[in-house]
């Protein structure tokens, strides 16, 4: 079955709601949507929600530790949407080091975990921090800039590691938070 979303891309902006388009409430409804559609769901928790709890507790504590971020990942992990600022030969959870080196104080806020089937979670969360540091290419600026993004993503496991990942994410918003004012 496939699924169909209509959508706008539209700035995200943290003072005001464009065109009454709220991002989080949008990817919000987009998980929920997901997961009511089509076929009756697991309502329990699954390995992979497990694994998200314990992934975001590691992805978030300061100092950084990218060897105890790779160990939730399995051989041959699937990012199906990569960065294309990272090398395809890059350590996986790079990302996450590069977001910690340029906004240390950076945290994700877990919206909600969501299960589907028995091997997958839906992630939805929004991320903030400071650009205290050059983060994607963009220096830090005097007074540093303050950011807030929303994403959604899609994790599946097995055998207690992560094996594929879909993601969405105001990239655009955080570029446009980021640069120089």
């Amino acid at each position: 079955m496939w699924i169909t979303f209509r959508y706008q891309i539209v700035r995200y902006n943290t003072n005001a709601n464009i065109g009454d388009i709220d991002m989080k409430k949008t990817l919000i409804a987009a998980a929920a949507t997901a997961l009511t559609v089509g076929a009756a769901q697991t309502a329990s928790a699954n390995e992979a929600v497990t694994l998200m709890e314990q992934f975001y507790e590691v992805a978030d504590t300061r100092p950084f530790d990218l060897s105890a971020l790779a160990e939730f990942y399995a051989d041959g992990f699937v990012d199906h949407h990569p960065n294309p600022a990272i090398p395809a030969d890059a350590p996986v959870g790079l990302l996450y080091q590069l977001l910690a080196d340029g906004a240390p104080d950076s945290v994700h806020n877990i919206e909600m975990i969501l299960p589907s089937g028995d091997d997958t979670a839906i992630v939805v969360w929004s991320y903030e921090g400071t650009n205290s540091n050059t983060l994607f290419g963009i220096p830090s600026q005097d007074p540093a800039a303050a950011f807030a993004i929303a994403g959604i993503e899609i994790w599946k496991a097995k055998d207690g590691k992560l094996t594929e990942f879909w993601h969405v994410e105001d990239i655009a918003g955080l570029m446009a938070q980021l640069a120089p004012k």
